[in-house]
């Protein structure tokens, strides 16, 4: 996994969406595609290992509900 922070990878996908609104060839929008698809799942990774509430389906409690009934 990254060593960066899900902030930094999200700011890289948004980066590359600007490149990809620019680019003319075919093939600079696919690998910028592919670098957006990259920094968003990895961003998504660091975002679930560090919820410690994500895991296993676990949801969060709602504020509204008494724990114990």
């Amino acid at each position: 996994m990254s060593t960066q922070s899900a902030e930094y990878h999200r700011a890289a996908a948004a980066r590359a969406r600007k490149l990809r609104a620019d680019a003319t060839t075919r093939w600079l929008k696919e690998r910028l595609e592919d670098e957006i698809a990259q920094h968003e799942q990895i961003a998504e990774e660091i975002e679930r290992a560090s919820d410690p509430n994500e895991e296993e389906g676990e949801t969060p409690a709602l504020s509204s509900e008494t724990p114990g009934r």
